[in-house]
């Protein structure tokens, strides 16, 4: 016992400032095994204000309200990570993330809800740090009673469906604007969109009218696609303190010649904080095949989109719920200039999702891997790239 006990005083006596420079050179998969070794070690190796190095995605995997914990796939290590869910989010499924969050909301299909009203919830969640903050109630957005609706007469849609998209404004939640889109059909069945925004402690939602193809923030500025004629600038004063500058750049700017009905947008901020438009083509209705891509990026004095060969050292990560980029400058043995699709084609049936909709897409000479793992399982939450931090 005594030699047990003079082996732990060893690991504390190395001085805090030798562990934080230790700290700092790990990833952060190897700062959590650090924080198992003894309490002291934990206590350093978890602290926010040390900076984490660069940090690949991780692909998140399938699951439903019944399930405990949320797995990730890690494409650095090759391996899957398995973190618990908190009792608080019990019955919840992920509709995408932002980053460093995950953006949880209730299953609607879930039976064993904790209260009729925790069915319409909806929460950011770092499953690093095991942090919950919870949003305004889905019932605060005017068009989640259609979804509702359209719940209870197809018996086919979820939750997933409806979240579109969430995006955080910064990755300090207490600082942060939070902006969604939501989808839902109307009374003849075309597909429109809301966009709503607030502040994590907020009752309500703040609406803004008008459709939009997609949306991010930048600089703390939201950009938005939008049927504006021109690009245009608005200062919003919002209920409850969501003041917030956003842009809106016009559809028409965006359209490109050759174009087909089977195309996907999707905006990226890239690592120099220039904003990316990138166009998925399809060649038939297919879309379990990998297609092939235009990157476009926008001139922010004009809102006009120029087209891009190449993106050089940037690595794309690519999905409807909200995509990223890191430099393969970072990352050892890490090639750059290629886009990371994950499957995200939620549809109106509780489809399945099979590895080939997801793979790496090489935009200099067009070639496709697929590193990632397969799988066969109900889609009830979204696949997504989520960037862990502490």
């Amino acid at each position: 016992m005594e030699q047990q006990q003079t082996s732990n005083r060893c690991w504390e006596d190395i001085p805090i400032e030798i562990m934080e420079i230790i700290v700092e050179s790990l990833s952060l998969s190897d700062r959590i095994r650090m924080s198992t070794v003894c309490k002291y070690w934990g206590a350093i190796a978890m602290q926010k204000h040390i900076p984490t190095i660069p940090q690949i995605p991780w692909l998140t995997q399938p699951h439903d309200g019944n399930t405990k914990y949320m797995s990730f796939y890690d494409m650095s290590a090759n391996k899957f990570h398995k973190l618990k869910l908190p009792k608080r989010l019990k019955g919840t499924v992920c509709c995408g993330s932002s980053k460093g969050w995950l953006i949880m909301t209730q299953d609607v299909n879930y039976q064993n809800a904790p209260s009729p009203s925790s069915t319409h919830d909806i929460f950011l969640f770092n499953p690093i740090s095991g942090e919950v903050h919870q949003l305004p109630s889905l019932t605060t957005i005017p068009c989640y009673q259609q979804f509702l609706i359209e719940v209870d007469q197809y018996k086919e849609h979820n939750v997933s469906c409806f979240v579109e998209k969430v995006e955080l404004s910064s990755t300090n939640v207490s600082k942060c604007l939070v902006a969604g889109v939501f989808r839902y059909f109307d009374i003849v069945d075309t597909t429109m969109s809301m966009v709503a925004i607030c502040r994590p402690g907020n009752k309500q939602w703040s609406i803004f009218t008008g459709e939009t193809e997609d949306f991010l923030f930048c600089k703390r500025t939201l950009y938005l696609t939008s049927t504006v004629e021109h690009f245009e600038n608005y200062n919003l004063e919002l209920a409850a303190g969501c003041d917030v500058n956003l842009k809106t750049i016009p559809l028409l700017h965006t359209q490109v010649e050759g174009v087909d009905e089977f195309n996907d947008y999707y905006l990226v901020e890239s690592t120099s904080n220039e904003i990316l438009r990138i166009e998925t083509i399809f060649e038939d209705d297919n879309n379990s095949v990998m297609p092939s891509f235009h990157v476009f990026k926008m001139d922010h004095r004009t809102g006009q989109w120029q087209r891009l060969k190449n993106i050089d050292d940037q690595v794309i990560f690519l999905f409807s719920g909200g995509s990223s980029s890191v430099s393969a400058k970072d990352f050892a043995g890490v090639q750059g200039n290629c886009i990371n699709l994950a499957a995200d084609n939620c549809t109106d049936d509780l489809c399945h999702i099979l590895s080939g909709e997801c793979g790496v897409f090489y935009l200099e000479d067009g070639k496709i891997d697929r590193p990632f793992p397969s799988f066969n399982l109900p889609l009830c939450s979204k696949i997504c790239w989520f960037t862990p931090i502490l």
